[in-house]
């Protein structure tokens, strides 16, 4: 017994010094942050990020200090004397959302400086979409892992909802994406206060699509090449089906089954609207699919069989149209062929939604445009439906990398 308290106690300083070590690195990354900002920005403003981002490390340590007794694995109790990589790259999410904070408190940054917000979003995103992967690979899954991510989702969606409002890419009720996990959070502890059952959500695939949507959409929007109308109408795209789904999880916690799956017999009315649905699923991508080919036919044939459009000769300078026009080609040309071939669907919606992003340096957005962001956001969430050739991306959704058992 001695020696293993003796073993524990060992474990646990090992475990101290690495977050002294943790400290460390931390305080280097905000020394290294105020001296690339100092590039473009006073010293007031610079500062200004600087105690912001550095508040937030703080919060980050206290967290990582106060869940260092629980670096057990959850499936056998064993502790860890380490972090182990998944934790590490949760400590990186750390690094990335405190920058994040820390442009909160300060205004728009220009010239090369403006990319770095929308950059460090995702990067906390990879790192988000990783760390669960590496900690199950690795077969460390751990209580203090669990913490540590707990604390920082849902604050990178708040911190980038915010910027988007702040630089007006998107209007208002952006923000009701960013508080969506902290007002469900404050809903089940005032249910639990009044005494009240709290009924835990059963697993979803849907719901862990829609956050990832939502969480490339946000990133993208940060970057500087993405102006209105163009993001407010992905944005709208995007948030209504998330927060349609958090409305549905808010009324589950709650005891209020919508669109729940029962075991009772289904009456032929019921059998309708399910087989209805299940085949407006498979099949309504196929459209939305095909539609995008009729809409890209002119203008593909157009920017890469003809020359150019004269209006380019008018920007000042003309290099900077000329590049955004050939990247606009080439993502709608990408684009158009993934979706209408279903060929990984998802990602060729996405590039079609940056073509349309780098469209509005050259040209304005249009009827047409509207209606691609619509067709395109559609797909993101729905997939490639029925006759694709090749849909990878549905198997990592439906299942988190690292599990062999689907969720």
């Amino acid at each position: 017994m001695k020696q293993t308290e003796a073993a524990q106690s060992a474990q646990m300083n090992a475990l101290l010094r690495r977050w002294v070590l943790t400290l460390v690195t931390f305080a280097g990354f905000l020394w290294a942050m105020n001296l690339v900002l100092a590039t473009g920005w006073a010293t007031p403003m610079r500062w200004a990020w600087t105690l912001a981002a550095g508040a937030f490390c703080v919060y980050v340590l206290v967290v990582l200090w106060k869940a260092l007794p629980y670096n057990y694995r959850v499936e056998d109790g064993k502790f860890f004397a380490y972090f182990g990589a998944g934790n590490l790259l949760s400590l990186l999410r750390g690094w990335f959302l405190a920058a994040l904070a820390g442009f909160i408190v300060t205004p728009h940054p220009s010239g090369w400086l403006s990319w770095l917000p929308g950059i460090l979003y995702i990067l906390n995103g990879v790192c988000d979409f990783f760390d669960g992967f590496l900690a199950r690979r690795t077969h460390q899954v751990t209580v203090m892992g669990e913490r540590l991510d707990m604390s920082l989702d849902g604050l990178g969606v708040l911190f980038a909802s915010l910027l988007l409002y702040r630089y007006g890419t998107l209007p208002g009720w952006i923000l009701l994406v960013g508080m969506a996990r902290f007002v469900f959070l404050l809903a089940a502890k005032l249910r639990e206060k009044l005494g009240k059952h709290v009924d835990e959500l059963p697993p979803s695939t849907l719901r862990r699509a829609l956050a990832g949507a939502q969480m490339g959409f946000l990133g993208g929007a940060l970057l500087p090449v993405f102006t209105p109308p163009a993001t407010v109408w992905a944005g709208a795209c995007f948030s209504i089906p998330f927060l349609l789904n958090f409305g549905r999880d808010l009324l589950w916690m709650n005891g209020i089954r919508v669109l729940a799956v029962t075991s009772r017999p289904l009456s032929i009315v019921e059998q309708t609207f399910y087989y209805a649905g299940r085949w407006l699923l498979d099949w309504l991508p196929l459209g939305v699919r095909l539609s995008i080919g009729v809409m890209l036919a002119a203008p593909l044939w157009n920017w890469w069989l003809k020359a150019p459009p004269s209006f380019l000769t008018a920007w000042t300078p003309l290099g900077s149209a000329l590049v955004h026009f050939q990247w606009m080609r080439l993502f709608y040309l990408l684009g158009s062929l993934s979706t209408v071939l279903g060929v990984v669907g998802r990602g060729g919606a996405v590039l079609l939604l940056i073509g349309i992003g780098l469209q509005q340096g050259i040209l304005p957005l249009g009827e047409l445009g509207k209606l691609l962001v619509f067709s395109a956001g559609l797909l993101v969430f729905s997939g490639s439906g029925r006759l694709a050739l090749w849909k990878p991306e549905e198997r990592w959704i439906r299942r988190r990398w690292g599990e062999r058992e689907h969720v």
